[in-house]
């Protein structure tokens, strides 16, 4: 059974946000798989598996919406971590460096850098301003990096592809919405070395093992699959942001593949009892539950009594009861401010901070 996992898409301006989290909602390959138990034996195609799948959901978040001490918790949003959207052709401003720096503190954190089609945005210049205004404990590094190609429409380049850092790739779409891989080729390698270096020294900064930081150092890294593990814990330990080049659709695979397969904890208080209901409301009549079971009838939302009435999938089908992990929308007599905490108790003892981090 699919685990619902989602995502708190944040930018300054919010028609980009929702357009970004709209697209992560949509795309075809979101749903990814996080923990493989075996490999099927049935055939000569070994790359059929079995194990645990993730379905990612993506929720703008509006700026005005949730206040900024919300924004520090993951039971406002209802989110498993954050995606901090930047607009390279317009600059880290203010507000998107205070974000980043109060969010990386408390949750795990991901940025995408957009608006790289337009003649003023620069990956790198961004990545290093990402990278200074972070303290010491917060390594910004680009896992995709954008591949230019010339448009057919003008004399300027536009993105045409992205790079896997990890994979060691360069993928451009193909038809039918997929993609074509291609290896690199040592010129690329010669352009690429300083953030292939930078992925190294932050897994061993970050890293805790010292045989494994011994073997980095002397022989590099064994495979692909090492090096995304230990960015994947470093991230999840709120010590690495990764940092993923988006134009359009091109690149979002990559970002949410990454984001499935992230070691998630879910954050919920300890001191209360797993069995009563502990929700978010993410707006718009979508419920993020936590922990305990919710159907219909009688909640309460920040203390004030509400009366659910019908329960539904995000995708519209009725539901008599819904569980800890799931998004759904609920029908109420009542509207339920984004933001509210829901409960089975009135006087449940929750409060939004960052005491059970």
């Amino acid at each position: 059974m699919p685990i619902n996992a989602s995502i708190a898409v944040l930018a300054t301006d919010f028609a980009l946000a929702e357009a970004i989290a709209q697209q992560i909602s949509d795309y075809r390959q979101f749903t990814a798989i996080r923990a493989i138990d075996q490999v099927s034996n049935f055939g000569a195609d070994s790359t059929i598996t079995f194990g645990t799948s993730v379905t990612l959901t993506a929720i703008a978040v509006e700026p005005y919406v949730f206040d900024p001490p919300q924004l520090g918790s993951y039971l406002s949003w209802g989110a498993d971590f954050a995606l901090l959207v930047v607009d390279s052709s317009q600059g880290l401003d203010g507000e998107s460096i205070q974000r980043a720096q109060e969010l990386s503190q408390l949750h795990p954190l991901m940025v995408a850098v957009t608006g790289l089609n337009s003649p003023r945005a620069n990956f790198d210049e961004t990545l290093a301003v990402i990278s200074r205004v972070m303290d010491q404990r917060h390594h910004a590094v680009a896992i995709t990096l954008p591949v230019l190609a010339e448009s057919e429409l003008s004399d300027e380049s536009v993105v045409g592809g992205i790079l896997d850092l990890v994979e060691l790739e360069i993928r451009i779409p193909g038809p039918e919405g997929g993609s074509i891989s291609h290896e690199l080729e040592q010129g690329h390698y010669d352009l690429i070395e300083s953030h292939l270096e930078a992925l190294a020294n932050a897994v061993v900064v970050t890293s805790t093992d010292e045989s494994l930081i011994h073997s980095i150092l002397e022989h590099g890294f064994e495979s692909s699959d090492q090096l995304r593990e230990q960015l994947l814990n470093a991230t999840a330990r709120r010590e690495i942001i990764p940092v993923f080049a988006i134009a359009d659709s091109i690149g979002l695979s990559e970002l949410a593949h990454f984001a499935c397969q992230m070691n998630r904890e879910p954050w919920t208080p300890v001191h209360a009892h797993n069995d009563e209901l502990l929700a978010s409301a993410l707006g718009d009549g979508r419920i993020r539950i936590w922990q305990g079971e919710l159907s219909n009838g009688t909640y309460f939302a920040n203390n004030t009594e509400i009366e659910i009435t019908q329960i539904y999938s995000l995708k519209g089908a009725k539901q008599t009861k819904s569980r800890a992990g799931e998004i759904v929308k609920v029908q109420t007599k009542q509207e339920i401010p984004a933001g509210s905490t829901i409960s089975s108790e009135k006087s449940n003892p929750l409060v939004i901070n960052h005491v059970f981090e």
